[in-house]
Formats: structure tokens, C-alpha cells, sequence
């Protein structure tokens, strides 16, 4: 169990085209979503902080909305093609309207892969600050 992203840990995320999302109201009941993109679509900011982009996709509604009311949150990567190795990391997230992520993270504006997905420009991130983070897995991780 690690507090920071290792470099085996970033390597594995960027090849991820998905991830599965748990959010929740300390009140109520939990959610899990899952979630898609191109390969790097989840942005490593820095070892203990990532962010990925969010197009007004219903599917994600839910979990914002649990963000904003409590912003613990679960992340699981999973490599089903390679081993069944999943990423596990827990942490505090927050959601950011565009503009304000791109000023925070000047990089950003220099990826056209960001205003290409489905010809439009994320209306909001989400971000994670990383509290723990390990590798479970059946097979190797390459």
C-alpha cells in the first residue's frame, strides 16, 4: 500500500481505456460507475494527484453529485487482457469547470487529444488526491 503513484503504477494508467468509479453520500448508498476513454484518458498531474475529463455524460452525473457532497472516492483500473491486474486507489476528489482546470494545469491547453473527443472540449474535470493506492493482480504486470 502506497500514499504516491509508483512508476509501474503511472505506466499502468496510461495504458487504461477504462476504470470503475465508487463515490457516495455518508447518509445514503454507494455508487460505482464505469468509465471510458482512449488510452491516457485518466492524466497523471503528479505521484499523488490524477485528473481526467468529463463531457457532460450522464453516466457520470451521479458521481459528481456524491463529490460534491463527500469527496471520498474509490478508483479501480483493471487489465483484463494482461493478467486481471487491477490498480486500486483511494483519495479526495474534487471537480473543476474547464477553464479552470486548464489554468491550474497549463499543459492541458497544449493537448489537442482534449478537444477532439466527440468534436467538444470537456465541460468539467475530475480530480484525485491520492491517499492509497496498490497493485493486485493474477498475473504479471508488464
Amino acid at each position: 500500500m502506497l500514499t504516491a503513484l509508483d512508476e509501474r503504477m503511472q505506466n499502468f494508467v496510461r495504458r487504461q481505456e477504462m476504470m470503475f468509479v465508487a463515490t457516495g453520500d455518508p447518509d445514503e448508498s454507494h455508487d460505482c460507475t464505469f468509465v471510458t476513454g482512449g488510452a491516457g484518458f485518466v492524466r497523471i498531474l503528479s505521484v499523488n494527484r490524477l485528473a481526467w475529463p468529463e463531457f457532460d455524460d450522464a453516466t457520470l452525473s451521479t458521481a459528481v453529485a456524491d463529490i460534491q457532497r463527500d469527496p471520498r472516492i474509490s478508483l479501480l483500473f483493471v487489465d483484463f487482457a494482461r493478467g486481471a491486474i487491477g490498480l486500486h486507489v483511494t483519495g479526495l476528489a474534487k471537480v473543476l469547470d474547464d477553464d479552470a482546470m486548464r489554468r491550474a494545469c497549463r499543459s492541458l491547453n497544449l493537448d489537442p487529444a482534449l478537444d477532439l473527443v466527440a468534436d467538444r472540449r470537456p465541460t468539467r474535470w475530475i480530480t484525485v488526491d491520492v491517499a492509497e493506492a496498490f497493485l493486485s493482480a493474477a498475473g504479471e504486470l508488464h
